[in-house]
Parts: C-alpha cells; structure tokens; sequence
C-alpha cells in the first residue's frame, strides 16, 4: 500500500514539473500573400483555437511580401498574448518573411527559417506619404514620415528586446530597409535556427526551453501530431478577391453594368452584374486601400467612351478616355507591398476590353433604342399604302396588307399611294404619298 502511494505521488510530480509541451498535437497555421484584415483575422482566430483546443504550440508558416501595419500589429499581439508558444517558420525553401513578416518573425517564441528564404525589407511604405523627399542626411524631411518612421523603429526594437534577438538588425531593416538571407539572419542573432523542412524543425526545437510568459517552457515534440487550421469558404473568397487585378475588373463591370441598367432600365442582368461587382469591390476595397483619385478616373474614362458614340469627337473623347483609364487605373490602388499595384499590362488588356464591349456591344444597344419603332400604332407613322376608293376626308386605305379606316385632309384617288402622318383611336391620319 505504501509502495502504492509513493508511485502515484511520484507520478503526480511527474505529471506536473513535466513539460506543458508533452501535448499530443500543434496546430499548423499557414499565411501565404499579403497581410491584410482577413489574414489578421484569421491568424487571430487560428491562434485562439489552438490555446482553447489545448495545443501544445501553434507554428505559422509564412511567405509574405508584406502587408498592412494595423493587421500586422494585431497578429503580434495576439503571438505575444497566447498561452502557449508561438513558432514562426518561413517556409516553403524560397519564402520571404519581408517587411510586415519581418515584425512577426521577430515577435515569435521561436524563429526559424528554411533554406533559401529571406527576412527584412521592414522600412513603412505609404502611398498617402511622400518617402521620396529626404534631407541631406537621407533622412524622410517631413514631420509626418519622421513620426511613422521613428514609431516603427520604436516598435521593431522593443519586439526584438521583449525576445531577445538583435536589437542594431531590427533597427536596421526598418530604417534602412536591410534585407538578409537565412544564414545572415541566423548569424545576427535574428533567428533560433534553421531547418529544412517540418520534421527537422520539429527535431531540432524537441527540447528547446524558452521562457512563455515569465514561465520555463520545455518543447516535447517527439511522437507530436499537426493539426491544420484552415481559412473557412467566407475568408477564402475575401481573401482571393483582394487582389488588384480582380478588384479593377469588378470595377470595370460594376461601372459598365450599372450604366447600362441607368441608360436602358428593365434590361435587369447589367444592373444585377454591376451591382453585384460593385459589392464585392467595396469589400475587397476594406483589405487594399483604394485611392479615390483613381476611382473617378476610371469611372470618367467609361463615360467618354459611351460619349464617343453619342457625339462626333474625331476621336478626342476616346483618347481622353484612354489617358484617364491608364491614369486611373495607376492611382487606384493606396498598397504599402512592392508590386502591389497593377501591371500595366493588365491595365492595357482590360483598357481592350472595355473599348471593345463599349464600341460593340453598348453601341449595338443604343443603336436598337434609336431605331424608330415598327411595331404597334406608332410604327404605322411613316408608312406606306394604297386608297381604296377615291374620298375627300374619311375613306378607305390598305396598309402592310390590312384594310384601315383612313382620314385625309386632301383628295385621293382610288388606287393612290398613300402615307400614314399619324394614328388617332383605329383612324389612319394620311397624305398623297410626295406631297409635302
């Protein structure tokens, strides 16, 4: 009995000195593209899982070339809050951890990067701010990107002291925009270590103490399990629709579908396919910055080509349109991510869809609307017909091939051709066909 108590009390102490790490499973969080709002809030959510699921940590994989400072900010806070430790790993072999991933790579419990990846590049970008003009130091020579500026340098600084990674490198790759491999980074003392792929991440961190809230953590991953949190169907599309080139097509049809519904009403399907794009442009525009300068360019442009076809430019409405389309299209997008705006091939190709939809299609339909109507009572004016009978004032004639009832002011024969001048009630209104 007394062996008894001694092996559960022994187990017991085990149980609890052991290492919180001896979980059965991780959770595998993977950010691919830009940061914005719905990686943020994703990343967030998947963190939180993982510390409520009882995970023994949680590792993100990321290939990043950047993104949003505010969604930036907020996945860092939720890595430095979580209960249980963080791993941030830039793989695939290739991967960039560059400027937002830079912040977050530095915010981890554990850094690690594979071969062939890169960090750095964390200098803010804003097109709202003009980083072209310095001082003659290189220094941004306004108050405004001094402050943005100085505010984060201040905050990669203080991430790399709270995990003790090298403070002069973090400094560095915001001021200067330094940018480095994974063996620098590694011999700077901005990394824990790299790895090759998962299982060597996994054998290499089996073992590692770090300290997770003023606390020892021991990592046991042998035997360990990856559980995958993934986006769900309503992040996925947000996220995929976010992309410059798709976001200047919804806008493309919204501005095209809702002005033909306006010109023509009761055509229903351009008016639904516009308002539909317009939506889901405006949700896209709350991931990527839209510049409003760029947005009523676009928008200019649409309207002088339906104009080209209203009224005799030689051309000039067209060129003007074109010029404003390039130049809108240029503007419209406000992203802090090299590349993040619009290749100009994509603008030249959706600029030769758009002539070519307004100068075919739309001018198909004004040209059935400007046709002058051949059905019922009205398309009877400007007809012609034969009288049956010879009358002054109310007779007989036959038009398209029906006998009407005809009223004439002036004296027709029988046999005469006739042309209708207007409709009243079932009475033809008609003239000597040639007279004025």
């Amino acid at each position: 009995m007394r062996k008894a108590v001694i092996f559960i009390t022994v187990s017991i102490v085990l149980a609890f000195t052991s290492s919180a790490g001896a979980a059965e499973s991780y959770a595998l969080i993977k950010i691919k593209g830009a940061i914005n709002p719905i990686v943020s809030g994703f990343v967030i959510d998947a963190i939180g899982n993982a510390n409520k699921a009882g995970d023994a940590f949680a590792v993100i994989q990321i290939d990043t070339p950047g993104g949003l400072i505010i969604s930036m900010r907020d996945i860092i806070q939720s890595i430095m809050t979580s209960g249980i430790p963080v791993v941030v790993y830039a793989y695939p072999k290739g991967a960039q951890a560059a400027s937002a991933g830079g912040f977050i790579m530095l915010s981890a419990h554990v850094a690690v990067m594979s071969p062939g990846t890169e960090i750095g590049a964390m200098h803010p970008v804003s097109p709202m701010l003009d980083y072209f003009k310095r001082d003659s130091k290189g220094d941004p020579a306004g108050v405004m990107e001094k402050k943005v500026l100085n505010d984060t340098v201040a905050y990669a600084r203080s991430i790399a002291q709270k995990r003790g990674r090298n403070v002069q490198w973090a400094e560095n790759a915001v001021r200067n925009a330094a940018s480095n491999s994974y063996a620098e980074a590694l011999g700077a003392g901005v990394i824990d270590f790299v790895a090759e792929d998962m299982n060597d991440m996994l054998r290499i961190l089996n073992g590692r103490k770090i300290n997770l809230n003023g606390k020892t953590y021991v990592f046991s991953t042998a035997g360990i399990s990856g559980r995958a949190i993934e986006m769900d169907w309503k992040q996925r599309i947000l996220n995929n629709f976010a992309d410059p080139q798709i976001m200047l097509l919804l806008l493309v049809i919204a501005v095209l579908g809702i002005g033909m519904e306006f010109k023509n009403p009761g055509m229903i399907f351009p008016g639904t396919a516009g308002a539909v794009s317009l939506f889901m442009f405006l949700l896209a525009a709350r991931i990527i910055p839209v510049n409003l300068a760029g947005f009523v360019l676009i928008i200019l442009a649409v309207a002088f080509f339906i104009l080209e076809l209203k009224f005799t430019s030689y051309g000039m409405l067209t060129i003007g349109g074109t010029a404003a389309f390039i130049a809108g299209s240029l503007l419209l997008f406000d992203s802090p991510l090299p590349g993040g705006g619009l290749p100009v091939a994509t603008i030249l190709a959706v600029l030769l869809v758009v002539l070519a939809f307004v100068f075919i299609v739309v001018r198909s339909v004004l040209n059935v609307h400007g046709t002058r109507v051949t059905t019922g009572s009205e398309g009877m004016v400007g007809e012609k017909g034969r009288a049956r009978g010879s009358f002054t004032g109310r007779g007989l004639v036959m038009v398209h091939g029906e006998i009407w009832s005809a009223v004439s002011d002036a004296e027709i024969t029988d046999g005469q051709e006739i042309i209708v001048t207007g409709v009243r009630g079932m009475d033809l209104h008609v003239k000597p066909s040639g007279s004025q």
